[in-house]
């Protein structure tokens, strides 16, 4: 006897690219207050603006987002950025919390 097994595609699943296939900016809010994140196409460094100072940073692939690799701010935490981009997550003091974003594309 001879089993076969089909496997197929989900036609209505969200297509996800990568996050750095255009230039865009990311608007976001931490804690109470707007945060911009640049990313430039190609690239995974970004620009963030937070608290009227810019901040340099890397984006890191993880599984099923992107870490953003930046110096320590305890005011931040640490954030990471849903694959397809419209979702912000802060851990900071052990704790999540997720914020949504606008993507403005350039």
């Amino acid at each position: 006897m001879l089993m076969l097994l089909l496997t197929g595609c989900d036609s209505q699943a969200p297509k996800i690219e990568a996050i750095d296939k255009q230039s865009k900016t990311l608007t976001c809010s931490l804690n109470g207050d707007p945060i911009s994140i640049a990313i430039t196409k190609g690239s995974l460094d970004a620009s963030l603006l937070y608290g009227g100072k810019e901040i340099k940073a890397n984006l890191l692939e993880v599984k099923d987002f992107y870490q953003i690799i930046m110096r320590f701010d305890p005011q931040i935490g640490q954030l990471k950025i849903n694959k397809i981009g419209n979702e912000l997550t802060q851990v900071k003091g052990g704790n999540e919390q997720v914020t949504t974003c606008m993507a403005e594309l350039k």
